[in-house]
């Protein structure tokens, strides 16, 4: 990690994921708190991405693709149905998501009449002349 990677991090990843959001057209309002722990989860992976297959990129790079993948899952989660993924980083950013309270867009499947499965009550035969 070189000198100025240090400053990328700290104030800008908040940022950064508010710009990559934007882009992404993501349009829910999320509280400053839940896009810092976001954005502080991209720090934290992009700093031990030392043991991943990215060690090679510069930390800026790393904390780019991290907030990317964090908006990705966000307007997934926001502006769609789709299943979550059952990996262990879909999970996380799933709790993340649901502890912060954002919203699932839901589908609603076209209405269909069912039978009733039970009889018509008697008592509202009462008037009827027998």
């Amino acid at each position: 990690m070189r000198f100025l990677d240090t400053f990328f991090g700290a104030g800008c990843a908040v940022d950064r994921l508010k710009e990559e959001l934007d882009s992404r057209h993501v349009d829910v309002q999320i509280t400053a708190a839940g896009l810092r722990e976001f954005a502080t989860d991209a720090e934290i992976a992009a700093k031990s991405a030392a043991s991943s297959l990215q060690a090679h990129l510069p930390y800026a790079r790393r904390l780019h693709e991290e907030i990317s993948a964090r908006a990705d899952f966000l307007r997934t989660w926001t502006l769609s149905d789709d299943r979550i993924n059952t990996d262990a980083f879909s999970q996380r950013l799933a709790g993340l998501a649901r502890k912060y309270a954002l919203p699932r867009a839901w589908r609603v499947p076209e209405a269909l009449p069912v039978p009733a499965r039970h009889p018509t009550p008697t008592y509202l035969r009462w008037t009827s002349a027998a």
